[in-house]
């Protein structure tokens, strides 16, 4: 099996639905609302602006084609597009990456609500990963196995959405 590192954390190969040159897509353990995933670089950086043109390109492409199918597959009439950076090695996960969640109206009371949420985010991420897929954990195979079928699920829709985006060419 595959094993793609983000930060600190392993994240198993049967998680990831979008793997492309130079970033994948995850489902995280902590999501914020339906549908939201985390798209990020394969190679390690603090900052977006650490990443090389081509990581930017490819991340940029991938954020354009995932928002749209997302929408499509929750039913939703937008996205918010968040990006994780860090100033330090010693914030969070140490590893930017790209919030994308799928939004429909009144899915937050306050809609501002969603950006606190949003920068206690990588700290909440590593400790609900370790606590529910990390080694010794009980729950870790059942929690495993729900978000790689979610996974598969994501991975055959996209599949078709870029079918019907090439027949569109």
């Amino acid at each position: 099996m595959d094993y793609f590192k983000f930060g600190s954390v392993i994240i198993p190969g049967n998680l990831v639905f979008w793997n492309k040159q130079y970033c994948y897509c995850i489902i995280p353990v902590v999501k914020l609302l339906p549908g939201h995933v985390l798209l990020i670089p394969k190679r390690q950086a603090l900052r977006l602006q650490d990443l090389d043109p081509a990581e930017i390109f490819d991340l940029g492409l991938s954020v354009k084609f995932l928002t749209k199918s997302l929408e499509k597959y929750f039913d939703c009439t937008s996205s918010t597009v968040n990006v994780s950076s860090f100033s330090n090695e010693s914030d969070g996960l140490n590893h930017c990456f790209i919030h994308i969640i799928p939004r429909k109206e009144g899915d937050i009371k306050k809609n501002d609500d969603l950006y606190g949420l949003l920068e206690n985010y990588p700290n909440d991420f590593i400790r609900q990963f370790h606590n529910t897929l990390g080694l010794g954990n009980a729950f870790s195979d059942q929690m495993r196995d729900t978000l790689s079928q979610e996974a598969r699920k994501y991975k055959e829709f996209l599949q078709q959405c870029l079918q019907e985006e090439i027949k569109l060419k």
